[in-house]
């Protein structure tokens, strides 16, 4: 299926990948095409006409540097066997790897990334650790989104951190992954997204239901929020709750419709318009 570039679902959430540890969340052997071909089939079930792609963060790197760049190699890969569905890609830096990494966000916008992706409590350094300031400043300069984790009770991804970088950066976009994850945590992200117009948050792994949605548009509007799924490479889901919980939380069909995809497509560049 071949989705128009303006229309449909976008889900702004998938890794490709494992978490190291934790079974069902990747297959370490399969091959790119089989993962595609997965993960494509997965989309298709649940009506999701493209996505953005980013790795699993706690991913084995002995190498360095050089299992990072691979990393985000393996994503250009998925990315090229079907790009009307995957049309933008999220890679990663590592902030352990120091000033060294900023020579990867060139590369990667250089290859057409969108942005880059962390998941701090995975990655070994606290999200407002001076080495992040100078990345986000070269991302800055290039036009990248960041997207960062924070999932609750996750003291390297706490709201207050990301407030630090989207504050310092106000032309960057910042979306907020895993925000609703606890109701303080939804509470300090809202919080901080009101006080700085430039971070966003995603409705991944929610466990507050319809009423976090519903805090969000109520406090933010409906323009900062983004649908996303949290899919691991060659997971089976039998269910999407954050779709579910989307259509149930008796939004306009307006509202739902950029939620559901408009938002992620303007924040990424990709409107058609």
């Amino acid at each position: 299926m071949t989705a128009p570039a303006n229309a449909g679902i976008f889900d702004i959430h998938q890794h490709v990948g494992k978490l190291i540890g934790i079974p069902g969340s990747g297959g370490a052997d399969a091959t790119l095409e089989k993962d595609v071909k997965v993960r494509l089939a997965f989309m298709d079930a649940f009506g999701i006409a493209q996505a953005a792609l980013m790795p699993g963060h706690s991913y084995s790197s002995p190498a360095g540097l050089a299992d990072t760049r691979a990393l985000n190699d393996t994503l250009l890969a998925c990315q090229a066997l079907a790009p009307d569905r995957f049309p933008a890609i999220i890679g990663t830096v590592e902030p352990r790897h120091g000033l060294k990494s900023i020579a990867e966000v060139e590369r990667l916008h250089a290859a057409g990334a969108a942005g880059i992706s962390w998941h701090h409590r995975m990655q070994g350094l606290p999200m407002d650790h001076p080495v992040m300031f100078a990345l986000v400043e070269r991302m800055d300069a290039l036009g990248l989104i960041a997207m960062a984790h924070c999932y609750a009770n996750g003291d390297f991804e706490a709201p207050w951190r990301l407030r630090r970088l989207a504050e310092r950066f106000p032309r960057t976009t910042f979306i907020a992954l895993d925000a609703q994850t606890s109701p303080e945590n939804l509470d300090q992200i809202l919080g901080a997204a009101e006080a700085v117009p430039n971070l966003h948050l995603d409705l991944t792994s929610t466990v507050l239901g319809v009423a976090g949605i519903r805090a969000c548009v109520e406090r933010l509007g409906p323009t900062r929020l983004v649908f996303g799924s949290n899919y691991y490479s060659m997971g089976v889901r039998t269910e999407l709750e954050e779709l579910e919980l989307l259509h149930a939380a008796g939004l306009s069909d307006a509202d739902t419709a950029m939620i559901g995809g408009g938002n992620a497509r303007r924040l990424l560049g990709l409107d058609a318009s």
